[in-house]
């Protein structure tokens, strides 16, 4: 009486293809591999900023393990440039709103200029040039290790001013 009893209406046949025989069919074998490899790319440009992030921190005297805790790290990276203590909730308070509007140019800017600011007073604390700043701002992958595993050392003592690059003239 009921010969299509469990089968719920779906009817299949020789010809139907699951989609995702279809995806790997249409090149999508060659999207998942392109995927892994860039997934792969990404893990290890993380690892290396970790752990250079990690040799910056010991250069500067400061536990390694500092790193791995969020806004600590930022907190220690404000008195590892030698900015004043308010960088810290400035910082913190413009990469919370980019969080919340990505495609906003003016907290772009904003946070840029303040990246920039503590790249510039670490760049000075490790005795590198305004133009490795510029490099630590845009291009962190390449300035950060050659921080980290260059010959250069920190000078805490190094003369930078606690507001960076907007020193007031006095």
């Amino acid at each position: 009486m009921y010969s299509n009893y469990g089968n719920y209406g779906v009817t299949t046949s020789p010809a139907a293809e699951s989609s995702f025989e279809t995806f790997i069919n249409n090149g999508g074998g060659v999207v998942i591999v392109l995927g892994l490899i860039l997934g792969l790319i990404i893990l290890a440009l993380v690892v290396l900023m970790l752990i250079a992030q990690c040799k910056v921190f010991t250069k500067a005297g400061e536990k390694w393990w500092k790193v791995f805790i969020p806004l600590y790290n930022t907190w220690v990276q404000t008195r590892i440039t030698g900015l004043a203590w308010w960088w810290f909730p400035i910082y913190v308070g413009v990469g919370a709103l980019m969080l919340n509007y990505p495609n906003n140019y003016i907290l772009s800017i904003m946070l840029f200029l303040v990246s920039y600011n503590y790249m510039f007073n670490m760049a000075k604390k490790f005795g590198k040039s305004t133009g490795f700043a510029v490099l630590l701002a845009i291009l962190p992958v390449i300035g950060l290790p050659i921080l980290a595993f260059g010959s250069s050392s920190y000078d805490k003592n190094a003369k930078v001013d606690q507001n960076g690059i907007f020193a007031l003239e006095k």
